[in-house]
């Protein structure tokens, strides 16, 4: 049992945690930027053309979310740096979010479960689905050694998700009844020479063919030049989303802007807007109300 001591050292720790996420502050390539997020907005509207007309209900339905995590080198190699001069590689930096994301979606949610899912040149499940937050930070604490790797058989992982995830189903009308779960892929890749292979679709047609089903991608990434593949890379992860209901991002030595991309993520796939819809601005106090 907790004691009350532990609880609030954990609540301590969660508190640093937040304000240190809020404070961090990086270096911007604005043109860059620009450009990528330009592409990123082209690619989003393109995708929510093709969004199915079935009105699910707009639930905090339990999520079962699965983390698939890329275990490559190019994880381990220094490529963010703050204007406070603090350096991270894609690893620490993408854990920290992660721990933000993970203790974040539980107070929305208690019931949301997490399962990890490690990426070499295949799929590897590591842990199963818990709501235990302390146990699934241990496992990406305890991750093992990245490896060198090149392409990746993106067949296994949904050949992986389909064998061991069963999906939900709802007994009468989809519109009105919510359902038990939905299930969502959270996955993050940090290659930018390794592509993405993709040969065997079946078991990602099926996987897709549920309404329940969700692929979110977090692609980070070193600057898109001639002696990457970043950008054929990012085009394949929206080629996953064919219903047009992903959140796809990318991030290249931003710290801010990956954290902020790992926020919008906690919003629910049955509450949120498609992403070439999303809008986030301040508004002025006078201005609200004046409506």
């Amino acid at each position: 049992m907790e004691t009350e001591n532990e609880s609030g050292t954990e609540q301590e720790n969660y508190s640093r945690l937040v304000s240190s996420v809020i404070h961090e502050y990086d270096i911007i390539d604005e043109h860059s930027a620009a450009k990528s997020e330009g592409s990123s907005n082209e690619d989003a509207k393109s995708r929510d053309s093709s969004q199915d007309d079935v009105a699910l209900p707009r639930v905090n339905c339990p999520e079962k979310i699965i983390i698939c995590l890329d275990m490559s080198t190019e994880m381990d190699k220094v490529s963010f740096r703050s204007r406070s001069g603090d350096k991270w590689t894609p690893m620490k930096l993408v854990r920290r979010a992660l721990s933000f994301y993970l203790h974040s979606k539980q107070k929305m949610n208690k019931n949301h479960q997490f399962a990890l899912v490690h990426l070499f040149d295949k799929a590897s499940w590591v842990k199963d689905f818990t709501g235990n937050i302390k146990s699934v930070m241990n496992a990406l604490d305890d991750l093992s050694e990245t490896v060198e790797l090149q392409s990746f058989n993106a067949t296994s992982l949904f050949d992986l998700i389909h064998q061991c995830v069963p999906l939900p189903e709802v007994e009468g009308d989809m519109t009105i009844l919510p359902p038990p779960y939905i299930v969502r892929m959270l996955f993050i890749y940090g290659r930018s020479n390794g592509q993405i292979e993709f040969q065997n679709k079946e078991s990602f047609r099926q996987l897709d063919s549920s309404p329940y089903f969700f692929f979110d991608a977090l692609y980070v990434h070193e600057p898109q030049s001639e002696e990457n593949k970043c950008e054929e890379i990012f085009d394949r992860l929206c080629d996953f989303d064919e219903k047009g209901m992903s959140y796809i991002f990318e991030a290249a030595r931003n710290p801010t802007r990956l954290y902020d991309q790992m926020a919008q993520l906690l919003a629910h796939p049955l509450q949120r807007p498609l992403q070439g819809e999303v809008s986030y601005r301040l508004h002025n106090v006078a201005d609200l109300t004046d409506t």
